[in-house]
């Protein structure tokens, strides 16, 4: 059997086992949920809400919402107001039962949170930046060169399975494929990035990387003084968006990237629309 058939062979045996970061939940849980409409995609498949808080779950903030019935949204536009019933699985999150309840006065609805500037196109070399790894150690982004390295953005207190968790979920995927391709494993690192500094301690990013299971030889938590983190991802497509007290209650988009031995931009995996056999198909492409 060739490599890379095996190495996919691998991947879609683990992920039949359970891809999912989270463990199951007893039951699905429902939570009532009211806000103000940002956005809504073309396709009807996402919503962005400025939600009020989530009793007994989260605190007010800014969110894209997944749709599972479009007909949902039928006479829902950008400033009305809405009460919608948020559902969350082990792997997942959307919102049902979606009832407008009033509109914003002409003028005084609420923008969506600005769209990042600036982006690199592929091929344009990504800056340097010192983060601090799990470890407690400064890691400069510069000593992966000579790697293949995949960085995404998370934060560990995320509190939708189908945000950072997912992205855990695929990159603990993608390193069972490094694992299994010991080609792969040689010229291929992983990094996931904080952008929650304040509360992602080296402890904290420490105790993830056991829960999820991360081969420090192979992927590194890390994160970086706030500002920094956020003109760096920036740079590769990512917005964040604090709101409360201290910034406390973080919106964000997702937003992966894959950077060549010189360190320059190869690819980007924009949401979580990519899966690990994606990449993985694309590091056989790209690894000689």
């Amino acid at each position: 059997m060739k490599s890379s058939s095996l190495v996919l062979m691998v991947l879609l045996l683990a992920c039949s086992a359970g891809c999912s970061a989270p463990p199951p939940p007893a039951t699905v849980r429902e939570f009532p949920l009211t806000g103000e409409v940002l956005a809504i995609k073309p396709d009807k498949s996402e919503i962005q809400v400025k939600h009020d808080e989530v009793k007994g779950f989260m605190e007010p903030m800014t969110m894209w919402f997944n749709i599972k019935d479009p007909r949902l949204l039928d006479g829902v536009a950008p400033g009305d107001l809405i009460g919608a019933t948020l559902v969350l699985t082990a792997e997942d999150s959307y919102l049902t039962a979606i009832r407008k309840t009033g509109s914003r006065p002409p003028g005084e609805a609420s923008a969506p949170p600005p769209a990042p500037a600036d982006i690199l196109p592929v091929g344009e070399a990504v800056p340097d930046i010192t983060f601090t790894d799990e470890t407690g150690k400064p890691r400069r982004l510069s000593s992966y060169r000579g790697a293949y390295t995949l960085v995404t953005f998370i934060y560990t207190r995320c509190p939708l399975p189908d945000y950072c968790p997912r992205m855990n979920a695929h990159f603990a995927a993608v390193q069972r494929g490094l694992q299994a391709d010991p080609r792969l494993g040689q010229r291929v690192r992983l990094i996931s990035v904080s952008f929650d500094p304040e509360f992602d301690t080296p402890a904290r990013l420490a105790a993830k990387a056991r829960e999820i299971g991360a081969d420090p030889d192979l992927w590194h938590f890390v994160t970086a003084p706030r500002a920094q983190v956020d003109q760096f991802g920036g740079k590769l497509g990512l917005s964040v968006l604090r709101e409360g007290p201290g910034g406390v209650n973080i919106t964000h988009n997702l937003r992966t990237a894959l950077l060549d031995p010189d360190g320059k931009l190869a690819r980007t995996y924009n949401g979580k629309e990519w899966v690990p056999e994606e990449v993985i198909r694309d590091l056989q492409a790209l690894v000689k």
